[in-house]
């Protein structure tokens, strides 16, 4: 696979989770829906591990919009907060339904603030996207769906 910038690699995963949450709100076999479930928090939690060990502080430096770094990582405490809670007390369709809003959002003000303004900052995204992708890879060797 080439190697993508940082922002590819990002909006990519924004693509995989958006498809994965279509495939769960299609599916109507229970322990379908679960494993599916579980293939989102997994790739949740890495991406946004990712984001906030590597991309975030170099938008901190870069960029000056420092209130849509704030705002991006308080969505990311709101849906580990969500993930934690269906992880120990099970999935529910209701509370997938409000981890995908809250999803939707975050990656709407990514793409029309955040990757702009990393864009514009002059930020080394080929390098980033080669951090982003190697970090990437050592997290999900070490995830279990």
């Amino acid at each position: 696979m080439p190697q993508q910038d940082a922002i590819t690699l990002l909006d990519d995963d924004h693509k995989k989770v958006e498809q994965l949450f279509q495939d769960y709100e299609k599916e109507s076999d229970r322990g379908r829906k679960d494993h599916i479930a579980r293939t989102i928090f997994a790739e949740l939690m890495v991406h946004t591990q990712i984001e906030e060990e590597i991309y975030y502080p170099a938008f901190r430096q870069k960029a000056k919009d420092k209130e849509a770094l704030e705002d991006a990582k308080h969505e990311h405490q709101e849906a580990k907060q969500l993930i934690r809670q269906m992880e120990s007390g099970g999935v529910q369709d209701a509370k997938m339904k409000e981890l995908k809003k809250l999803i939707e959002h975050h990656v709407s003000d990514e793409r029309e603030t955040m990757f702009p303004e990393s864009r514009q900052a002059g930020m080394d995204l080929d390098e980033l996207g080669k951090r982003l992708a190697q970090r990437k890879h050592e997290l999900m060797e070490h995830q279990t769906v």
